[in-house]
């Protein structure tokens, strides 16, 4: 079975992206039961692990829980305050100069705290005293994290402080370097300022230079033995040699992969005018002692043929092979791609069933068993969900189908969507839609309280949908206890569609405001008893007995047809 370490964690976090009606952050801890309202504030995972949008600590709890027992995640970051320093064994009194510590999502608490084993100070250094940190500190910790012994959530040791109270180890003040972490300048810029040196120059000052990688020139082989890598990156006009490079936060390189053709970088090193002592040959360069501080993946080769991978113009399975093709090993797509084909064959063991809830099977252009013939690894069904009803239509050889999803060039020789990242867009002409595959729960038909019971109770218990959708309905009861309050910003209630207390009714847990936002002015209008809404956002069978709206992935998209925030009049 192929193990894809991306994979887990994007499934993992499908959920946990904060964005207006599309993916919303999932609390860690599940939500109290409906009685008992909004007494006490449950910590929402959030962020997706990298250095502009770092997990909180729930969120890491979150991802570690997916890790099999030893198993390490990718490099992330996390950021917290320290709860809890049980060790620093600083140099020179030791040799290690590490320490153990934990940190929490709240200052002062120790609730949901993540132990940080044997990790290293700001920038990757050393620890040299005692005092670098103490409890309250703010910091963002830069490393992989392991599920120790299937029991022992933890940063793994080698993690680093990559910000303390919001100073960096990489960032230096403006006035002491070329560009800014913020506003690097461009390659082009860069090779200008080396061609104004001497022969064998170099500035005084260290660039923020940024560039999209177009070559690595280390073998694979000798990464892991050097711990750094020769690479090219350019801005489209003009390259620059990035010279025994070193990764993230200043960190060693360890294998290949972890940087890949394609990626975007922001590199900070001082510049120099290198001449070939054998050839006579300038090469500008970023000299010897750079390294990455911020790093975009990138995502997709060229489009091979007539169709780009969209909607409008999806990839045959031969263009898509060809466009996988060109990605480095192992890398994924950052964007989802569109290809039409039709399913050559489904064997008993690959086809959709309700343990798994995903599909593996080839495609090609007429369905018969061709060369060029696309391999869809694991894809999901139809609305982007996982199969879990045994009454929906399973494709079968000879189907048309539509796959949407992200791709990976597995192992650098097998082009195909990654795991569970990818799903039937549309299944002999029918989709876009639920797993029903009508257009049920979008604006333009949204789910009667009845249906979104029906649709929501046969999802897997405790898992959020991948999608928002849309509910119509009319308001039965608003507690006091429940009702929008400055403190919490969102409302419970359930709905109905003549706004009775009937069997189908349907629950809206802690819902957002107009607009996606959490209630926050007494003077905005409040629902009430009566009042027609439509809900708009994620859905999930609670504990496999209750459907419901996801607690804060939810929002009014209109209250008696009215569509944006209004003050009482």
């Amino acid at each position: 079975m192929k193990k894809i370490i991306n994979s887990m964690l994007m499934l993992a976090m499908a959920a946990m992206t904060f964005v207006s009606c599309e993916d919303v952050p999932e609390p860690y801890s599940w939500p109290t039961p409906p009685e008992s309202g909004n007494e006490e504030e449950v910590i929402t995972p959030q962020g997706s692990g990298t250095l502009e949008d770092p997990y909180n600590v729930a969120a890491a709890q979150a991802l570690i829980q997916t890790l099999g027992a030893d198993v390490q995640s990718e490099e992330i970051y996390v950021k917290g305050f320290i709860s809890q320093i049980d060790d620093i064994s600083p140099v020179p009194e030791t040799t290690y100069g590490n320490a153990t510590y934990w940190i929490s999502d709240q200052k002062g608490s120790t609730a949901g705290q993540l132990e940080i084993y044997r990790g290293y100070s700001l920038g990757g250094e050393k620890f040299t005293s005692k005092d670098e940190i103490k409890e309250d500190d703010e910091v963002i910790v830069f490393g992989k994290v392991v599920n120790f012994r299937g029991s022992t959530p933890e940063f793994t040791t080698g993690s680093s402080i990559y910000s303390l109270n919001g100073q960096t180890a990489g960032e230096k003040p403006q006035s002491e370097t070329i560009g800014t972490l913020d506003e690097p300048i461009t390659v082009s810029k860069a090779v200008e300022l080396i061609n104004a040196l001497a022969d064998g120059g170099t500035t005084e000052q260290d660039a923020y230079v940024k560039g999209k990688i177009t070559s690595i020139k280390t073998k694979d082989e000798d990464i892991s033995k050097y711990k750094n890598i020769d690479y090219i990156i350019s801005d489209g006009t003009n390259e620059l040699t990035v010279f025994r490079g070193k990764n993230l936060n200043n960190t060693d390189f360890t294998e290949a992969g972890q940087i890949n053709v394609g990626d975007e970088v922001v590199v900070i090193g001082k510049l120099t005018k290198y001449v070939n002592a054998n050839t006579g040959a300038v090469v500008p360069e970023v000299a010897q002692g750079n390294y990455i501080v911020k790093l975009t993946k990138g995502g997709g080769g060229t489009p091979v043929g007539d169709n780009d991978g969209s909607l409008a113009k999806p990839f045959t399975p031969a263009e898509a092979n060809a466009f996988a093709a060109q990605l480095a090993a192992d890398q994924k797509t950052d964007q989802e791609y569109y290809i039409k084909g039709k399913i050559i064959e489904i064997t008993e063991k690959n086809q959709f069933n309700t343990q798994y809830g995903n599909c593996t099977f080839y495609i090609s252009d007429d369905g018969t068993d061709k060369a060029d013939k696309f391999y869809v690894y694991r894809t999901l069904y139809l609305g982007n969900v996982k199969y879990s009803d045994d009454s929906w239509e399973k494709p079968k050889a000879g189907d048309e189908v539509i796959i949407c999803g992200k791709l990976v060039n597995y192992k650098g020789t097998t082009p195909e969507t990654v795991q569970n990242e990818s799903y039937i867009y549309s299944l002999n002409a029918n989709g876009g839609g639920t797993p029903g595959g009508d257009e049920s729960g979008t604006l333009a038909k949204p789910f009667t309280p009845a249906e979104a019971n029906a649709f929501v109770s046969k999802m897997e218990a405790g898992v959020n949908s991948d999608k928002d959708y849309y509910i119509k309905g009319k308001i039965i009861e608003i507690t006091d206890k429940n009702q929008f309050g400055t403190q919490y910003g969102n409302c419970t209630f359930y709905i109905s569609d003549d706004g009775t207390d009937k069997a189908d009714k349907f629950y809206i847990y802690r819902t957002l405001y107009l607009g996606n936002v959490k209630y926050s002015d007494d003077s905005w209008v409040k629902p009430k008893a009566g009042d027609e809404v439509i809900i708009c956002g994620k859905v999930v069978n609670y504990q496999g007995n209750t459907p419901e709206t996801a607690q804060n992935l939810s929002y009014i998209y209109s209250l008696n047809g009215n569509t944006s925030r209004s003050k009482r009049r």
